[in-house]
């Protein structure tokens, strides 16, 4: 798997995005997630959390936090 990147445009107002290959990076502690994982999941600074059953994205500091899709 190559570990191309494609960043995408971001607004938190908007929502965030989410697809099998779309990745979220936390640019404080460097973790990358899955934007839908099998089960909920954090960053290791939890600047970013991912929960699944509520279907929701929560990002402390948004400046933080990039979107990506994985090539």
């Amino acid at each position: 798997m190559s570990d191309e990147r494609k960043y995408l445009d971001v607004d938190p107002a908007r929502g965030y995005p989410a697809g099998d290959a779309i990745r979220y990076e936390c640019l404080v502690c460097g973790d990358t997630l899955l934007s839908i994982p099998a089960h909920a999941g954090a960053c290791g600074c939890r600047n970013v959390i991912v929960d699944v059953d509520a279907g929701r994205v929560a990002v402390k500091d948004a400046a933080k936090f990039r979107a990506y899709v994985a090539a």
